[in-house]
């Protein structure tokens, strides 16, 4: 949409409702963050059995403290990625993603969305926990723009507080599973290194009315616990429970069905780490995402991601727990969480630069 004088895109109060017709959408849990920090054992039992079979809820942020900093913090964020997507291409291509790294910047197409090789249509800009969390005259990983050096503190009052509300739903989920919650959240500590990002995404508006144009391609996420704020439709999830792993394709049969924006709601959803941490008994949700439908689609559509993933030196072993079935571990198999990220990250489809 093009831009006025003083118009900035990211104005969700006018954004038209999610239409109404012929879209299968999901009817997901919507769980509130007070009553779990309140520990309703009631609401936490409710967690603890969408996790094990879909995978994604919804988290109402209404009512406490640290629930109106992720609302507000998360526009706050969103109008950062506008800013940032606007700047010149050549500012953007200096800060992409390297092998082997987790955060940088993703441009259109680098990522491809079928066994095909058709690419993606959004831009991403991951930006890493560990870098914001610290003093401002500590060395970083790498020299982010001053952009983003100028939003340091919003970035790490919003990581700090997503990051608390992540663990205290893998707290919530080690209890129910007999595990010690202290367990699980010692492979998840906010101040060591690890994959933790907060990702800020643009999606263009859709071109015509044909859908799907891939923005983001199936998958199921890598890390532990992710908490996503959007303002538009165009996240999808699979119909029916996916448990295992792998890209580009859904492994059950099944449909693609929308997912409605909720306002005052994070949508969270499990990844692949909490599956492999509990052998199994926690589902990771498939998802996509594909233009809005409808007059939502005309506007490019932003969300901001914060991933909780294991910390990097942690190994990929299942937790002990009453609810967790003992798996055959075979010799050598050991691997730490830096490594296995690592993989699951290549199978995504990103084609990394060469230099």
């Amino acid at each position: 949409m093009p831009h006025a004088e003083g118009y900035t895109e990211f104005t969700p109060d006018e954004y038209p409702p999610f239409p109404e017709g012929d879209f299968t959408t999901v009817e997901l849990e919507t769980i509130s963050l007070k009553k779990l920090l309140d520990e309703d054992a009631t609401e936490q039992d409710r967690v603890f059995q969408t996790c094990k079979t879909r995978g994604f809820f919804y988290l109402e942020l209404a009512g406490c403290e640290s629930g109106e900093t992720i609302r507000k913090g998360a526009d706050d964020v969103a109008r950062v990625a506008e800013r940032f997507f606007q700047l010149p291409q050549q500012e953007k291509d200096a800060q992409r993603m390297q092998k082997g790294q987790l955060d940088g910047y993703k441009s259109v197409g680098a990522t491809v969305t079928d066994k095909t090789g058709t690419p993606d249509t959004a831009e991403f800009m991951n930006i890493a926990k560990n870098d914001m969390i610290l003093p401002s005259s500590a060395k970083m990983s790498r020299t982010w723009p001053p952009l983003i050096m100028q939003n340091q503190p919003l970035f790490d009052t919003y990581m700090r507080t997503a990051h608390s509300t992540g663990l205290k739903i893998l707290s919530i989920l080690a209890t129910h599973l007999g595990a010690k919650p202290e367990d699980f959240l010692s492979r998840h500590r906010l101040e060591e290194s690890s994959g933790d990002i907060i990702r800020m995404t643009r999606g263009p508006p859709r071109k015509n009315a044909e859908m799907p144009e891939i923005q983001t391609p199936s998958h199921t996420d890598f890390g532990s616990i992710t908490l996503l704020m959007n303002w538009l439709g165009g996240l999808q999830v699979w119909s029916e429970s996916a448990r295992s792993a792998g890209p580009l394709e859904p492994d059950t049969p099944g449909e693609w069905v929308w997912v409605k924006p909720k306002r005052g709601h994070a949508i969270i959803n499990l990844g692949d780490a909490a599956v492999k941490f509990t052998n199994g008994v926690l589902c990771s949700g498939r998802h996509r995402v594909v233009p809005s439908p409808g007059e939502q689609g005309k506007w490019p559509r932003y969300s901001i991601v914060y991933f909780v993933r294991p910390e990097n030196e942690c190994m990929m072993e299942v937790l002990e727990g009453k609810e967790i079935p003992r798996p055959e571990q075979e010799e050598g198999s050991r691997i730490s969480a830096r490594e296995w990220i690592v993989q699951q990250a290549k199978g995504l489809g990103t084609k990394f630069p060469e230099n």
